[in-house]
């Protein structure tokens, strides 16, 4: 022991044992002035354990030095959770018992941080090799032609991450490069770039951060939004198109005129965009009064039905005075809590709205900087429709119906030979502005003109 501590003046005339003994008596209850008597330790001593020599382990050993642990003596009474950590008797190296000190259970000595970068580096090694076996080999790429309307729109958003030709990569949707979201959610974001992938049209760059993927689960994408991606599309059928390519027909192409072709598609994004922008002020309205907003299917019912007559700045108006409302329906004690108020909001929307329609009177809302416009509601409106502020200010039902359709569509509404053959027609509003899909047991008819979906299903009879 005093080959590595130099011992007390008031104890140099005890033995190794008598001071092992002395420890171990006060450690069983005997009074430490008993003990000071006993063993000649002068009364000026204030703290019998500061005198005593520290503990030199006979198990432990430094595995940098190889040369013995020490511990500062505990006191009577100390749990093994706050007892103080082995030190090696010559570098900062530091270690635990089983059980003991579980607040500090990793040393932060140098040789022991280079032990962990070394293990680190060979983790990351291990999982950069996963991740190349997983998405290393690259499937066939999509032909352009084969990509709709909505996946082409996503698509160009996702090029225009502020890196342009210098790479030829997509940055993740969580980069610092962005200035705009995709879409308002983080669920939307995760399902249309999962779409995407799904599809072959987006490959995993094998240079993502680890971090979004699932290591315990063979690299399956954890989080989609921290993603690097390449995008995996073919203009001739064979070689993969350049990101800066890409972006240059994805542009010229959404810029030009509109399609007969994404007449569906667009109806329903005017549609979801702006149920989607409704929803989520509604959500940030309700967390200012402390509302947990539940009655989301209830309110995307009715966000859905006004949308026909109003536009989303008219239904911020609806919001805001649905959520005062339920707000003093709370303050006053009138209702049961908070959730209950709070699922009063979409039936005091609807109330608000239908008086509207029967009295004919509108009020608009502003912009909230809290919901701002995504990359999707950007360049459908202003690159495509070139109608800026239409997804905000107009009526999405109104808009189709006055506005796009005799624009863009008119030609290709159901009065071609074939189509008017079918006869086909909406059983809620008798319009023949409608679009048909079918599989072997169903028949499924959108309408344009009042928003319909109506399903049939075949009968079939069995025989006996």
């Amino acid at each position: 022991m005093t080959q590595y501590f130099d011992r007390a003046e008031e104890i140099r005339h005890l033995s190794d044992e008598q001071i092992e003994e002395i420890y171990k008596r006060y450690l069983e209850g005997e009074k430490t002035a008993a003990l000071m008597a006993e063993f000649q330790i002068p009364a000026t001593v204030r703290s019998l354990l500061k005198v005593l020599p520290p503990v030199i382990s006979a198990d432990l050993s430094c595995p940098y030095c190889k040369l013995p642990m020490w511990v500062r003596r505990h006191a009577r009474g100390t749990p093994l959770s706050l007892r103080s950590t082995f030190k090696c008797v010559r570098c900062e190296h530091q270690q635990s018992l089983p059980g003991t000190n579980t607040r500090h259970t990793t040393c932060s000595c140098k040789e022991c941080f280079k032990v962990r970068q070394q293990q680190l580096a060979a983790r990351a090694t291990r999982d950069r090799l996963e991740l190349e076996a997983r998405y290393g080999a690259r499937c066939p790429a999509v032909p352009y032609a084969n990509l709709g309307f909505v996946q082409k729109l996503t698509l160009l958003a996702l090029l225009d991450d502020g890196y342009g030709a210098t790479v030829e990569w997509i940055a993740p949707l969580n980069a610092p490069s962005r200035e705009e979201l995709l879409a308002l959610t983080f669920e939307a974001r995760e399902e249309l770039l999962k779409s995407l992938h799904e599809a072959g049209v987006l490959a995993v760059s094998t240079d993502s951060d680890i971090n979004a993927f699932d290591r315990s689960e063979g690299c399956n994408i954890r989080e989609y939004s921290a993603v690097r991606w390449l995008p995996s599309v073919t203009l001739d059928g064979v070689t993969r198109c350049a990101r800066e390519n890409l972006y240059q027909v994805l542009y010229q192409e959404l810029s030009g005129s509109v399609k007969a072709a994404w007449k569906s598609e667009i109806y329903s994004l005017v549609f979801s965009l702006a149920r989607e922008a409704s929803i989520q002020y509604i959500r940030v309205l309700a967390a200012e009064v402390d509302f947990a907003f539940t009655a989301e299917a209830r309110a995307e019912e009715v966000v859905g039905q006004l949308l026909q007559d109003f536009s989303v700045s008219q239904l911020y108006y609806f919001a805001r005075l649905a959520v005062r409302n339920a707000a003093h329906f709370y303050a006053t004690g009138n209702s049961k809590g908070r959730s209950h108020a709070s699922n009063t909001i979409p039936r005091n929307m609807l109330g608000t709205a239908q008086d509207a329609l029967a009295r004919n009177w509108r009020k608009n809302a502003h912009r909230d900087a809290r919901v701002p416009q995504t990359a999707l509601q950007r360049l459908l409106y202003d690159v495509v429709l070139k109608d800026s502020g239409a997804g905000f200010s107009k009526s999405p039902g109104m808009y189709w119906r006055d506005e796009l359709v005799p624009q863009f569509f008119s030609a290709v509404a159901f009065d071609s030979d074939l189509l008017s053959h079918l006869r086909l027609f909406c059983r809620e509003c008798d319009s023949s502005n409608i679009d048909a899909s079918m599989d072997k047991q169903i028949l499924q008819t959108m309408c344009y003109d009042c928003a319909t979906v109506s399903k049939f299903r075949a009968f079939e009879e069995l025989p006996d």
